[in-house]
C-alpha cells in the first residue's frame, strides 16, 4: 500500500487530493468514480483535522491506497480522539435548508459515495477508516423505469405516488423516474418525489431522476433539492449509475 503522512491541518487537504487523484488514475478509475473518491477522502480528512486533534497541537494523518483486483482501497489513519460513527446522528436532508441542523453530512456522503466504509479504533494504533470503491460496475437489471409527462402538481402528484407505490409493493427497490416530458412541477410534485425517495431508502433502495427540463430543474435548484436527489442528464446515464458492485 502506498502511503503519505501529513500534519493534520487544512493545508494538507490539497496534497491529500493530489495524492488520491494520482492513485485513482493509476488504478484506472473513471472520472465519476474519481471525484466520488476525492470527495469522500476530503470529507474524512477534514473530519480528522477538525475533530481528532486539538487545533493548537495537530497530530499526523496517514493516507494510504491500494488496488486489489476490482477494489480500490483507501485508508486514513490518525492517533487522535476515538471516533464512533454511531455517535453521529444522521443528517436532516428533507427539511427546508434554513431549518436543517448542521452535522452528520460528511459521514453521510462518505457512506453514499463509497461502496464500503468501515471505521475501526485500535487502542495502540488509533482510528482507521477503510473505504472501498469498486472499479467498474455491472448495471442492475431490476431497475424500474417510469417516464412521466405533462404537469406534476397537486392534482397529478397523488397519481404518481400511487403508481410508484404499486411498483414498490410489487417488489421494486430501484426506481428511475424520467422527467424529460414534464413541463411543470409544483411543490406538491416535489413532496411526492421526496416521499417516494424516503420510502425506497427505508427499504434499502434508491430513487434517481433524469431528463429535467430547464424550468423543472430550476424548481429543484430554488428549493435546494438538487442536493437531495440523484439527478442525471439522460435516462441511460441514470440507469448506468445503479450499480450491482464489482465488474
Amino acid at each position: 500500500m502506498d502511503t503519505i503522512t501529513l500534519t493534520a491541518d487544512l493545508d494538507a487537504l490539497a496534497k491529500i487530493s493530489a495524492f488520491i487523484t494520482e492513485a485513482a488514475g493509476i488504478c484506472d478509475l473513471d472520472e465519476r468514480a474519481t471525484w466520488q473518491v476525492q470527495l469522500a477522502v476530503d470529507e474524512a480528512a477534514t473530519n480528522v483535522i477538525q475533530h481528532a486533534y486539538d487545533q493548537e497541537n495537530p497530530g499526523d494523518i496517514t493516507l494510504g491506497w491500494a488496488c486489489e483486483g476490482s477494489r480500490f482501497i483507501v485508508t486514513l489513519h490518525d492517533t487522535g480522539r476515538q471516533f464512533d460513527p454511531e455517535s453521529v446522528p444522521p443528517p436532516d436532508i428533507s427539511s427546508p435548508l434554513d431549518e436543517r441542523q448542521v452535522g452528520g453530512l460528511g459521514l453521510y456522503l462518505i457512506t453514499r459515495l463509497m461502496d464500503e466504509a468501515r471505521f475501526d479504533f485500535r487502542p495502540q494504533e488509533g482510528n482507521v477508516l477503510t473505504m472501498v470503491k469498486y472499479i467498474g460496475t455491472i448495471p442492475r437489471d431490476d431497475v424500474v423505469f417510469m417516464p412521466i409527462t405533462g404537469r406534476v402538481d397537486a392534482v397529478t402528484a397523488p397519481h404518481l405516488n400511487k403508481a410508484v407505490h404499486a411498483q414498490i409493493g410489487a417488489g421494486a427497490r430501484f426506481v428511475l423516474i424520467d422527467l424529460g416530458d414534464v413541463t411543470f412541477l409544483s411543490s406538491s410534485g416535489l413532496r411526492a418525489l421526496l416521499l417516494i425517495r424516503k420510502e425506497l431508502m427505508t427499504l434499502g433502495g434508491e430513487l434517481r431522476l433524469s431528463g429535467l427540463q430547464p424550468q423543472v430543474h430550476e424548481v429543484f435548484s430554488l428549493t435546494g433539492f438538487t442536493q437531495v436527489f440523484a439527478i442525471h442528464v439522460t435516462a441511460d446515464e441514470a440507469r448506468a449509475s445503479f450499480g450491482l458492485g464489482r465488474a
